[in-house]
């Protein structure tokens, strides 16, 4: 089965799709940065009529703390619909509100998702990634039920979006489309997906760094593809490491993507299936057809967008966090759909490459 539930606006004036929100209560959930920019504007006067709350308190990597503040402000304003303004942090967050809200006894209320970067592709997936602060871990939440009712995209909400932010999100959505090509779930509808994602975002990405405008609307499409089909078809290992490295270390989930997707690829070549796949992926990129040129190509994109070879840790930093990271990476949702078994072993090898 393939099924996309969120509605998908784009083209001319993709805001007037909460023109069915006039009217209504609704909360918008955003972080601090979005609002004083004026970023937001153009949100506000398409719900002018709305009785607007904000909810503004997201931070990156939202955590289960502020999950559960933003599930108290929603109880008490009682909204009729909840409007996502940001990247994945607030996405997520309000994914997660809406959803727990529900569960503990409260009814669905319509989520609406604007994304302002073009990386983690939340405002089509029912993922939703919160970190425990406390534990220093990070959970993917994976339901049905945190499926948005629109994903709105506006390209012109990413002309401000800072380079480094344009690199560290635009391989995300690489990691995001290649991933999803090999995952055990994949099929014909998601292989479509993915390599339309890969191979625009592949081209769209060195100029989006640089500033293009056009190019960043590519790459927010390419988005969206990529989300689609990891959506459907699963993840893997890549995600899986990023996830335990990412919350006990803080670096942003794109450039830990982008660390570890050149040497996943070399791994998961090791089946069949994957490696063929990621030759003829090599090949719609312009690349000689094998999965080593797939993999040096992404350490070359990496390096022209400025993001390092390696973590700013030390060996024995890492060796000392070893064992929690790689049970957290074992046991992490993501990890069920990559195409070769992993081993304790094989998440600490690949993980080592990653000490600065």
């Amino acid at each position: 089965m393939f099924a996309i539930k969120p509605k998908l606006y784009f083209g001319d004036h993709p805001l007037e799709a909460l023109s069915p929100l006039a009217g209504k209560r609704v909360l918008m959930v955003t972080d601090a940065f979005l609002v004083s920019s004026g970023l937001i504007e153009p949100v506000r006067a398409q719900l002018s009529t709305c009785t607007l709350e904000l909810f503004d308190q997201v931070e990156p990597d939202p955590s289960l703390q502020l999950v559960a503040r933003g599930i108290r402000v929603l109880r008490e304003f009682q909204p009729e619909a909840v409007v996502a303004f940001g990247g994945g942090s607030p996405m997520d967050c309000a994914k997660a509100m809406v959803f727990f809200a529900a569960k503990e006894g409260g009814t669905s209320i319509p989520l609406y998702c604007i994304p302002t970067t073009a990386g983690t592709g939340s405002e089509v997936t029912s993922f939703a990634v919160l970190t425990d602060t406390d534990k220093g871990v990070k959970y993917p939440l994976v339901e049905d039920a945190l499926l948005s009712e629109g994903a709105i995209l506006d390209p012109s909400f990413l002309k401000g979006v800072p380079p480094r932010v344009t690199a560290d999100t635009g391989m995300d959505v690489l990691t995001h489309a290649a991933e999803a090509l090999v995952a055990t779930g994949a099929n014909h509808f998601t292989d479509a997906l993915a390599e339309r994602s890969f191979t625009v975002a592949y081209r769209a990405l060195p100029e989006a760094y640089r500033g293009n405008q056009q190019a960043k609307a590519d790459m927010l499409y390419a988005s969206c593809m990529a989300g689609i089909a990891f959506n459907a078809a699963g993840l893997g290992v890549c995600h899986s490491m990023a996830h335990s490295l990412g919350g006990r270390f803080h670096v942003p989930h794109g450039r830990l993507n982008a660390l570890l997707l050149p040497h996943v690829v070399n791994f998961n070549a090791a089946n069949h299936k994957a490696s063929e796949k990621y030759a003829n992926l090599a090949k719609l990129c312009g690349l000689s057809a094998n999965p080593r040129a797939l993999s040096a190509a992404m350490v070359r994109l990496r390096t022209s967008l400025g993001i390092p070879a390696k973590l700013e840790v030390s060996m024995a930093q890492l060796k000392e966090a070893l064992p929690t990271l790689a049970a957290a990476a074992l046991s992490d949702v993501c990890l069920d759909a990559n195409p070769r078994k992993v081993s304790k072993e094989d998440v600490i090898s690949m993980m080592k490459e990653l000490a600065g």
